[in-house]
């Protein structure tokens, strides 16, 4: 689910290497990325006391950036831009880091009561 201050305009479920968690990326009606991944493992209610969430970034003024560093197909939709970053990255923390190498800014939300 997106945000409270943004909206999906397309949105997909992606892998994710963590057993109890699931993992979804999303394109807002604002133009930014947003990945998304929600951990309902014992280990976050145990640590936690609650399941937890991270969403992480990439503000749509940033996103030029973002499909430069990306095989030219990308930039032809949403759909395309989601599907080059899993088949070229893999997993929800692949493709976080792949943006952090790329010094691309990437905001990150925590929260602790998902």
């Amino acid at each position: 689910m997106a945000t409270p201050d943004t909206t999906a305009r397309f949105e997909v479920k992606i892998p994710t290497t963590w057993t109890q968690a699931s993992a979804r990326a999303r394109i807002t009606t604002e133009g930014s990325l947003e990945l998304e991944l929600f951990d309902f493992s014992d280990q976050a209610q145990q640590s936690m006391g609650n399941d937890v969430a991270w969403i992480w970034t990439v503000e749509a003024e940033d996103m030029p950036a973002l499909l430069r560093a990306l095989p030219v197909q990308a930039a032809l939709s949403d759909q395309a831009l989601i599907d080059a970053l899993v088949s070229g990255h893999g997993h929800v923390h692949a493709i976080r880091d792949w943006i952090r190498a790329q010094n691309i800014p990437l905001r990150e939300n925590f929260d602790s009561w998902a």
